[in-house]
């Protein structure tokens, strides 16, 4: 399994795809910013210690946006500061208090569209990492990957397709 800092110097290596690596018609950047400082991981979240995964992922950078449709900014993947991460789980919590549990974080949001990446440490196996779905309950949420090191490296694998989601026949109108 690849660490978070191993798999976010992949995207800072290769910030565009490979030319035909992806049938996704965007133009994709990745950026990743400088790691965090300690104490603003603290800081954010002075309450609540987030998770392992997640102050391993700020430890490696305080914040990035992955595979990011530069043209429209419709597509990609946004990971939330430590501080952006606080606010975005609170608001979340508030919103939907029945669905996230008190030892979640969301450490991402989807462009486009309303998808959060959460890391559910109390969960087991592949649903350690959830896609949150905005108007689904959490048994219908996607699980991802069983540690954020995991997902970011399939992610990547992927050229930011969303390999979670269960894939079409041809012809299945959905």
């Amino acid at each position: 399994m690849t660490g978070i800092a191993d798999v976010l110097d992949r995207f800072r290596r290769q910030p565009t795809p490979p030319e035909g690596s992806t049938t996704n018609p965007f133009k994709l950047v990745s950026t990743v910013a400088d790691p965090a400082e300690m104490k603003e991981i603290e800081a954010a979240w002075a309450e609540t210690p987030a998770p392992e995964d997640a102050r391993e992922l700020w430890s490696a950078a305080r914040e990035a946006r992955l595979f990011e449709d530069v043209d429209y900014g419709q597509w990609g993947l946004v990971l939330l500061s430590p501080e952006s991460s606080a606010a975005r789980t609170a608001q979340e919590r508030q919103a939907r208090p029945s669905e996230l549990r008190p030892d979640d974080v969301v450490v991402g949001e989807f462009l486009g569209d309303q998808e959060l990446v959460v890391l559910a440490p109390s969960e087991t196996g592949r649903r350690r990492v959830l896609i949150a779905l905005p108007l689904d309950g959490r048994d219908d949420w996607f699980p991802a990957a069983s540690s954020l090191g995991e997902f970011l490296e399939q992610y990547f694998d992927a050229v930011g397709e969303k390999y979670w989601e269960p894939r079409r026949a041809a012809g299945d109108p959905g």
